[in-house]
C-alpha cells in the first residue's frame, strides 16, 4: 500500500472515530426505535426553542418560541449529540443539541418525543392546568403534572429529582427562575 494511501486512510479513521455515535430513540411507553417506527412521532410536552435559531438544549431553557404539546413531528436525524426533528404543521426543522451537563441524552429525549400523545390526561386537568399547558407557562395553582407539560422537565443536575418542592429551571445560560411546590402544587415562581 503507498504512504499517501495509508496516511489517508489513517486520516479517515480518526475522523470518522471522533463522529458521534448513532443511537436509538426510545418510545418509553413501547419501546419501539422512533427514528424508525411507523407511526406517528409526537412531542409529548411543549418545547420552547430559540425560534430564530430554530434551536433547543438538553437543559430545557425556556426560550422565546413555543412547540405545543402533541404535535407531530418527523424525526430527521439522530446521534449521541443531537437531534434534528421537522414539526408536521409548520414545516420547521429544528436542532435539538445535548448539553455536556445532560447526563442521559437519549432518557432525557424518551420523556419529551413518543408515539402516544397525553392528550386524555391534559383534559383531565383543571381549567387553570390546560390554560397553562396551551400557553407554555408556569401559572400559581397547577399541578406538577401541568407544569411538566407546559415547560418540561428541569435540568436533571440542578433538579435532580422530580419528587422535590422546587424545580430549577433556565431561561438562558444566566438566567434561572425556581417553580416551588406545595403538595404538589405551585405556590411560588421565583424568577
Amino acid at each position: 500500500m503507498s504512504f499517501k494511501k495509508s496516511i489517508l486512510l489513517t486520516i479517515s479513521a480518526l475522523l470518522l472515530s471522533s463522529c458521534a455515535s448513532v443511537i436509538p430513540l426510545t418510545d418509553k411507553t413501547t419501546g419501539e426505535d422512533l427514528s424508525h417506527t411507523t407511526k406517528p412521532v409526537y412531542t409529548l410536552v411543549n418545547l420552547h426553542p430559540d425560534s430564530n435559531r430554530l434551536k433547543l438544549y438538553s437543559v430545557n431553557y425556556q426560550q422565546d418560541g413555543l412547540i405545543p404539546l402533541c404535535s407531530q413531528v418527523d424525526i430527521i436525524s439522530l446521534n449521541s449529540k443531537r437531534l434534528i426533528f421537522k414539526v408536521k404543521s409548520s414545516d420547521q426543522q429544528y436542532t435539538l443539541d445535548k448539553h455536556k451537563s445532560s447526563p442521559d441524552f437519549t432518557a432525557y429525549l424518551s420523556h419529551y418525543f413518543g408515539t402516544e400523545c397525553n392528550t386524555s390526561k391534559v383534559n383531565a386537568l383543571s381549567t387553570l392546568d390546560q390554560q397553562g399547558i396551551k400557553d407554555g407557562i408556569v401559572k400559581e395553582g397547577m399541578t406538577k403534572e401541568a407544569v411538566e407539560y407546559a415547560i418540561g422537565f428541569p435540568p436533571e443536575h440542578r433538579t435532580p429529582s422530580l419528587d422535590g418542592n422546587e424545580w430549577l429551571y433556565w431561561k438562558s445560560r444566566f438566567n434561572t427562575f425556581k417553580v416551588q411546590f406545595k403538595d404538589n402544587v405551585v405556590s411560588k415562581i421565583i424568577d
